[in-house]
């Protein structure tokens, strides 16, 4: 790996890390900023929480939201993904018999979350079904064809997790509208910000959620969830600012540490510092590089992938039979992970793949040292 940026993101130096999409790494400067605004609250935590926080709280949203380019009025302040869906499905008023849809690539948690609010109310989770490397139309009707007109949430991701394909989430919204008016429809954007350069109230969606924390380098625990005018939620914790409007309502859910908060705009100038747009995409250049370089050492071929892979995250085919179940999934990370080699093994339609990702810190030899403990690993694994 790049030695300086290694060093500037903290990372361990002997550790080959290609799968920074998973939960991201804020650089130590930006892991310095929250430390100093933690140090400033415990000061006077008194005067801090009661005066200084809700100026501080909303300045920070508004610097995320211009980030975004979105409404700050309309973007509320969650830890993660996760968290901003399970403030939209707890203020659906779901009936016995109604439907959640989800992708079939979208991110466990969310599915999780969908199964527990359906269950309560006697409602199901529905999917839809395309292959890995469907293209935009394909994809557009898979989602109208698992549609109904019981179909009261849609939740479409912007970049699926285990496949990192971009998928076309205002066709999708507009298809899903069509056989289901008056469904809600959710855009996962987990990897989204600082990875795609969106308009987001264009895409339209009722609910956008995203996290800082991978792709724009914010210290972990930073996400937004941005609802159009008109489509308010509630937030998942109710407190103090919840009559205050509709981004006041998820500034302050109680008593907490918001070092990491407040220090969202350093992550933000550090993204900007490495090159901003033009930085993703060399980043993109280098993965793509990195899975073709990958693939050749493993014997695959690249046919059959996301058409519109996210920019610094891509699909690598491991060889036919190596990865054809969770379990082997696990195995396979587990002996990678023990030859000090961080990627992340998936399965995908029945099918094994590595997702790797390119980050500031990666570099050409990272994915030459992946390829070599990827074929090591299948061959401890009796696999290779």
């Amino acid at each position: 790996m790049d030695a300086a940026l290694t060093e500037a993101f903290g990372l361990d130096p002997d550790v080959t890390h290609l799968n920074h999409g998973a939960f991201g790494v804020a650089p130590a400067a930006v892991r310095d900023a929250a430390a100093a605004w933690r140090a400033r609250a415990e000061r006077n935590p008194h005067r801090f929480n009661r005066v200084e926080l809700p100026g501080l709280v909303a300045a920070a949203r508004e610097r995320a939201a211009a980030f975004l380019g979105a409404d700050p009025g309309r973007c509320g302040w969650v830890r993660n993904v996760s968290e901003g869906t399970s403030a939209v499905l707890g203020s659906l008023d779901l009936r016995a018999g109604d439907e959640l849809l989800l992708g079939e690539h979208g991110y466990g948690a969310v599915r999780i979350a969908l199964a527990r609010h359906a269950a309560r109310a006697g409602a199901r989770v529905t999917e839809e079904s395309f292959p890995a490397g469907a293209g935009d139309a394909e994809a557009t009707a898979a989602y109208a064809a698992a549609c109904t007109p019981r179909t009261r949430l849609a939740v479409v991701d912007r970049i699926t997790s285990p496949t990192a394909a971009v998928l076309p989430v205002a066709a999708v919204a507009a298809a899903v509208r069509d056989r289901a008016p008056g469904a809600v429809v959710l855009v996962d954007a987990a990897h989204a910000p600082g990875q795609l350069d969106d308009d987001i109230a264009a895409l339209g969606a009722d609910h956008w959620v995203g996290n800082l924390h991978k792709w724009a380098y914010t210290p972990r625990g930073s996400a937004i969830l941005w609802s159009r005018p008109g489509a308010d939620v509630t937030p998942g914790v109710l407190s103090w600012q919840l009559e205050q409007g509709y981004a006041a309502s998820f500034d302050y859910p109680g008593t907490w540490d918001y070092a990491g908060w407040l220090a969202v705009p350093d992550g933000l100038d550090y993204w900007a510092a490495l090159g901003g747009w033009d930085a993703v995409a060399r980043l993109g250049a280098l993965a793509a590089r990195g899975q073709a370089a990958v693939a050749a050492a493993l014997g695959t071929d690249l046919s059959g992938l996301p058409p519109v892979p996210a920019p610094a995250m891509r699909l690598v085919p491991l060889p036919a039979g190596a990865v054809t179940s969770p379990g082997q999934a696990s195995a396979l990370y587990g002996a990678l992970s023990a030859r000090r080699v961080e990627a992340a093994p998936v399965l995908a339609g029945g099918r094994g793949y590595l997702r790797v990702a390119a980050a500031p810190y990666n570099t050409p030899g990272d994915y030459e040292r992946l390829a070599a403990a990827t074929l090591d690993a299948l061959g401890s694994l009796g696999r290779g």
